[in-house]
């Protein structure tokens, strides 16, 4: 392998970058993209997660925080809840009148 000087070695980086987005579609490009910040924002901590969102969109970190944490748990969202007894039958109870 031939020895770069680090000028020679850029130009050879940026070049085959160069080469390899140009080839890219525009959904690779995104796929792409979306794996790297999601790679990237994985290694930060809580606190790094939120300067980061916080640099995007300054609301947007309550948002999302409050968006995941109202969600109903998936879980439960699937039950089939069909055959339950009505909280308000009191037969379920065994209270009878």
């Amino acid at each position: 392998m031939k020895k770069l000087t680090s000028a020679q070695r850029d130009q050879l980086i940026e070049q085959y970058v160069e080469l390899v987005v140009d080839s890219m579609d525009h959904k690779s490009l995104e796929q792409y993209v979306y794996e790297q910040m999601a790679t990237f924002i994985d290694t930060l901590s809580d606190t790094e997660i939120k300067e980061e969102i916080d640099n995007h969109d300054e609301e947007l970190y309550d948002e999302l925080v409050d968006n995941i944490t109202s969600k109903p748990d998936a879980a439960l969202s699937t039950m089939n809840t069909d055959n339950l007894p009505d909280i308000n039958d009191n037969e379920a109870e065994g209270i009878t009148e």
